[in-house]
């Protein structure tokens, strides 16, 4: 068992490692600009005063705007011709424009070549993450996600470290030839693109992709090609993955959506100003705070000093780790904002008053930022919208940030020419302030998914779904029935399939409903846990219909397996009692039946193991097959069971 373990491991490690070398690039691609900024200004390529100022702002921006493009277009251009398509295509423009960047003659080259290079930074920041998800198993999907994306922060640190390295030279010999170190700086992210696009051409499609898109034949090979080589199974949670319509981006601005929209987007606009529009200019800065000078080791300190401070970027983040569950997203983004708030107002008032001063406000700023709204503003767009339009939220709520990035990165260079940096931060503060104030004016009905309006809104689905679980149950008693009496077999399956077919019309009752409500959070919630409900109810169907059709013998294990899924069914419905008005002292008891329920499934998968030793020494093969498939899909029963224990567990996390 560890051995299979470890390769199921292996294979996660690979999904998360190559979707995370995508997000360490564009951590890295984006702020290697930051340290060859010092460097490059010493090219004579600006022009004076304001045009030049105006020039480095582009310099600054253009991988931005071109981010803007690729998460716009390319982001959902992967929801129609697949994930991995564009997983590798968009490894070839870090590849080929990070190349051209390190050519560039004059500034319009390397502005041109940096805002191609964006567009594959753009078009990588959602897919790595979606690539993610869909191969994580549920149970842990947010840890594999997140830690995708602290690989972005890595990518930043490394960057200040490669500029560091290099920058203590002005030209490096490179086969007999003089270069200049930040050709090197802009050109080094280029090896490791070409090591990840190589990986990823050998990594699968995602068969939740293809199944959404009616490609069954294809899904199931690679279900098939993944289980046999890594042990890992993802048929049963793909089982319920239908085709599905694609979300609209007008959709998102619907009465439904329309306010978590602005929610997912203009906090995520004011963040992207003071994480780019700062974390760019940061050797700049620095130069002017405390490590001016013209000789190459004032350069080379001003870059020490952005090191120290994107290792407080990775402590910002590993804090967040740790109590975002704790605080939640919407308390955190909005400590962070005012943290970020309250550190650049103080850098406003201490402008000049020594190197150290500014380094502590500096790294005050950047912890508070990556503990709260670098982190959270990115989680938001996919936790609020129903999964149909998930892509196309997370997408344009991206690509609207990158415009707020652009307007940082243009506005800093120009503003700082005519009013000084202290004079900016002030503005930094405003900025910072309207993300702490946009985030509690708009965040408050995600927010409001409190215990008591989570309660009022499943009491109000609460006899739809006890009408369910009533059949649920009905059909568990038909089938205990129709195994230990193992009689008129052909009836009593068609009595369950009514059962099941009565249950159907339930569930569309429930999504009529659902489809009217105002929040589309609690909506998911409800039409999630209804189809969930169903799918144990649709087994126990299929488990009927094969015993109808197969007309084997009587066994043992088949009461035993009925028994099981009775007991589990009884303690999902006693979940679910408590779930329709649960308070605080509550929370436990849900969790008690949730435990139980998961008991029951192992035994139930100890019980099928089992069964395989004695079908397997049958003689006859056919009623070896029969006993066979009889025996799995009642041990799936309790797998449905358990998923609708999960989405419990999740209920009482999220609600609470």
């Amino acid at each position: 068992m560890d051995e299979v373990v470890k390769k199921q491991n292996r294979f996660l490690r690979k999904v998360v490692s190559l979707s995370a070398a995508g997000v360490f690039l564009d951590g890295y691609d984006l702020f290697i600009i930051s340290v060859a900024l010092i460097y490059v200004e010493s090219q004579n390529w600006l022009a004076p005063s304001t045009l030049g100022a105006i020039q480095l702002g582009l310099l600054q921006s253009s991988a931005l705007i071109g981010m803007f493009f690729g998460a716009l277009f390319l982001g959902r251009f992967a929801d129609r011709v697949g994930r991995r398509t564009l997983y590798v295509i968009d490894l070839i423009f870090f590849v080929f424009f990070g190349f051209l960047t390190a050519l560039a003659t004059n500034i319009n080259e390397l502005i041109v070549f940096r805002l191609l290079l964006g567009i594959g930074i753009g078009a990588d920041y959602p897919i790595s993450s979606t690539y993610v998800a869909e191969f994580s198993p549920k149970q842990q999907r947010g840890r594999l996600v997140t830690r995708t994306f602290m690989f972005w922060g890595i990518g930043s640190l490394i960057a200040a470290v490669v500029g560091f390295t290099v920058g203590r030279f002005e030209y490096v010999n490179l086969f007999g030839m003089q270069v200049a170190t930040w050709r090197i700086m802009l050109a080094s992210g280029v090896v490791p693109a070409i090591a990840v696009l190589f990986l990823r051409h050998t990594m699968p499609e995602s068969p939740r992709w293809l199944l959404a898109n009616s490609k069954v034949k294809q899904a199931n090979e690679i279900i098939e090609q993944i289980r046999d080589k890594y042990g890992l199974d993802y048929s049963k949670d793909l089982a319920s993955v239908e085709p599905e319509r694609r979300g609209k981006v007008s959709e998102l601005f619907n009465s439904a959506y329309r306010k978590r929209t602005m929610f997912a987007w203009i906090p995520w606009f004011f963040m992207d100003i003071g994480v780019y529009g700062v974390g760019i200019s940061i050797p700049l800065i620095l130069e002017k705070v405390g490590f001016g000078g013209t000789s190459i080791q004032d350069k080379v300190h001003a870059i020490l000093g952005t090191i120290v401070l994107d290792v407080v970027v990775m402590v910002g983040f590993f804090v967040a780790l740790m109590v975002i569950e704790k605080l939640g997203r919407l308390r955190l983004q909005e400590i962070g904002f005012l943290g970020m708030a309250v550190g650049a107002l103080i850098f406003a008032l201490t402008f000049g008053h020594g190197i150290y001063v500014m380094m502590i406000v500096l790294a005050a700023y950047q912890f508070f930022e990556n503990v709260g709204p670098n982190l959270t503003t990115w989680i938001v767009p996919t936790e609020i919208f129903p999964t149909r339009l998930r892509a196309t939220a997370q997408g344009t709520s991206s690509a609207f940030s990158r415009l707020g990035a652009v307007f940082g990165t243009l506005m800093f260079p120009v503003f700082e020419l005519y009013y000084g940096w202290n004079n900016l931060f002030i503005l930094v503060f405003v900025f910072m302030l309207l993300g702490a104030l946009f985030t509690w004016m708009l965040g408050t009905e995600a927010k409001g998914l409190s215990l008591e309006d989570s309660s009022i809104v499943f009491l109000e689905f609460s006899k739809y779904l006890e009408k369910l679980g009533e059949k649920v149950t009905e059909g568990a008693n038909e089938l205990v029935e129709m195994t230990s009496k193992y009689d008129n077999l052909h009836e009593r399956a068609e009595r369950i399939r009514r059962i099941e077919h009565e249950a159907d019309g339930i569930v569309h009752e429930i999504y009529t409903k659902v489809n009217h409500m105002q929040k589309p959070l609690e909506s998911v919630d409800v039409g999630n846990l209804a189809t969930k409900y169903d799918d144990i109810l649709d087994f126990i169907n299929a488990v009927a219909k094969r015993i109808s059709l197969f007309k084997v013998e009587k066994t043992k294990v088949m009461d035993e397996f009925s028994s099981i899924i009775l007991e589990a069914v009884i303690e999902v419905n006693k979940a679910l009692n408590m779930l329709g008005n649960f308070t605080n002292s509550d929370m436990a008891d849900i969790l008690k039946e949730t435990v139980r329920i998961n008991e029951l499934e192992n035994k139930a998968d100890d019980m099928l193991e089992d069964s395989y030793n004695q079908i397997f020494a049958m003689n006859d093969a056919i009623k070896l097959l029969k006993l066979k498939e009889i025996y799995e899909y009642m041990e799936s029963v309790t797998d449905k069971c358990e998923d609708v224990s999960d989405i419990f567990m999740d209920l009482v996390i999220k609600y609470s």
